[in-house]
């Protein structure tokens, strides 16, 4: 289940889609990011905090408002939750609808409910300051509407949420247009805050910096290939299932979609 461990910093890994949750520990507070997804994981995330929480505040960070991402909501009801306006203004039914369903299909116990945002973010590079810790967020739309992304300095750490994964396609399900300015956006990060540790939402962690600027040219090239209405190239570390091809054409679809808007928009010009 932990997929690394240092000081300060631990990533969790969940059985299903590699989906990653991390506890980060700085000498100011914990910060608990998108914990899920089985009930034996997320109570595994929760001990660990309070066998090193010591009277410190806890934040928790919910990159965006996919049901995968909130599954543990439940577990962290008395943490500092932080999430932008877009996840507030979503459709909670939605959301809750789906972890009902997940929660049913696979006779799982556990509460629904969708988190109670404490701190909102309303727009990028604002800056959360606590002691010496400094988090600096950004909104990452593209890959869905409410993503977040974050910073956390002085530890040079990035927590970008559904981006840059070595194991999924990109996954469009808002806008490829924005995808394409937030990863331009996530590659200047790298450079700006000297970014040591990528951590991505599904997949495995980055600390070679090079390499964080490959996954990010691998996602745009990818997304340029299907706005070009070519086959795109795939990056060789991800997975070539039936579940991703299906995928694929879902992005397919949705590029084309967005097409037909634009086009729609000429002509009502």
């Amino acid at each position: 289940m932990i997929q690394m461990k240092m000081p300060g910093v631990t990533v969790y890994q969940s059985t299903l889609m590699k989906t990653t949750s991390t506890l980060i520990e700085t000498p100011d507070c914990l910060i608990v990011v998108d914990p899920g997804w089985l009930p034996d994981e997320i109570a595994t995330i929760r001990r660990d905090v309070e066998i090193i929480r010591h009277e410190r505040p806890l934040y928790i960070v919910y990159t965006h408002a996919h049901f995968d991402h909130i599954l543990g909501a439940y577990a962290f009801k008395d943490a500092i939750a932080i999430a932008s306006r877009r996840f507030i203004e979503t459709d909670t039914q939605v959301a809750l609808e789906e972890v009902q369903n997940f929660n049913d299909e696979y006779y799982i116990d556990s509460p629904v409910l969708f988190p109670e945002i404490t701190h909102i973010i309303e727009e990028s590079e604002t800056t959360l300051t606590i002691g010496s810790t400094k988090l600096i967020f950004f909104l990452t739309p593209g890959h869905e509407e409410t993503h977040l992304s974050f910073v956390v300095m002085p530890m040079n750490l990035l927590m970008c949420g559904d981006y840059a994964s070595d194991v999924e396609i990109p996954l469009i399900e808002h806008d490829s247009t924005e995808y394409l300015t937030t990863l331009e956006l996530l590659e200047s990060f790298i450079y700006e805050y000297e970014v040591k540790l990528l951590v991505p939402g599904h997949g495995h962690i980055c600390d070679v910096r090079t390499d964080m600027i490959e996954r990010l040219h691998h996602s745009y090239d990818y997304i340029l290939g299907l706005r070009a209405g070519k086959e795109s190239e795939w990056s060789a570390s991800w997975q070539r299932t039936p579940f991703m091809h299906r995928l694929h054409e879902k992005n397919k679809r949705q590029v084309n979609k967005e097409h037909e808007a634009r086009l729609a928009r000429r002509q009502f010009d």
